[in-house]
């Protein structure tokens, strides 16, 4: 997440998909990963995160970022462009026809349009099942264009709004 914020700026807000501090015993942490650094860093910024709860989120460890009492799924609207959030575990019907579905669960980058409404799955940063090495989204409201990156910075996909 650090590089992440350093690549992008600090002031961006922050989309997240749950599953903050960990990600279930089927998933093998990598051996940099420090749940102390991540949790602060969460704190720092946790005025800007709009999120919804994982399924591996427990209380405690929410408590320990200042995220209490998350929906497991929920709306937006940014600059006229609704988005539904979710973690992706659980189906939901989708409250639009059209605008942004994001998602995470599968730890899988994902980027795809059915109709009017674009499917996001942003990966994993930190434990990526998929060939990215790690990888994030940017959603530009202003140019209109989501950007699905490598966690080193390399676009691997990218669409008109």
């Amino acid at each position: 997440m650090k590089r992440i914020l350093e690549r992008n700026g600090e002031n961006l807000p922050i989309i997240h998909c749950g599953d903050f501090l960990y990600h279930g015993p089927r998933n093998p942490l990598p051996g940099d990963y420090d749940p102390e650094e991540l949790a602060a860093i969460f704190r720092q910024y946790s005025l800007r995160i709009e999120t919804v709860r994982g399924n591996c989120d427990s209380e405690i460890d929410l408590m320990q970022i200042g995220l209490l009492d998350l929906p497991e799924a929920r709306t937006l609207v940014i600059n006229d462009i609704q988005l539904f959030i979710s973690h992706g575990h659980k189906e939901f019907g989708l409250p639009f026809e059209r605008g942004i579905v994001i998602s995470g669960h599968t730890h899988i980058a994902h980027l795809s349009r059915e109709g009017e409404t674009i499917f996001l799955n942003p990966g994993s940063p930190s434990i990526p099942k998929d060939d990215t090495g790690g990888s994030y989204a940017i959603i530009d409201f202003v140019k209109g264009f989501i950007y699905l990156n490598s966690i080193e910075g390399r676009e691997l996909k990218a669409m008109a709004l």
